[in-house]
């Protein structure tokens, strides 16, 4: 349920700093990334491998966002 909580929130966040302004966008943004540290505590190693990989995966995607924003 988290990562579907986490995919609202960015995509939500992404909208708002395209529609709003990015000061009101990020923050969301960041908050979805962070939904990963709901998990449970006693989950296995592969799913926080996986949940590590899409963190690293969304803050990339944040970056190519926001530099493609600068540039064009």
């Amino acid at each position: 349920m988290h990562i579907i909580l986490m995919l609202a929130l960015v995509i939500a966040g992404y909208s708002l700093g395209e529609n709003v302004g990015w000061l009101l966008g990020l923050p969301v943004i960041a908050i979805g990334l962070l939904c990963f540290q709901f998990g449970g505590k006693g989950s296995a190693t592969w799913r926080e491998q996986q949940e590590g990989l899409f963190f690293l995966l969304g803050l990339g995607c944040m970056i190519v966002l926001l530099l493609g924003g600068v540039t064009a």
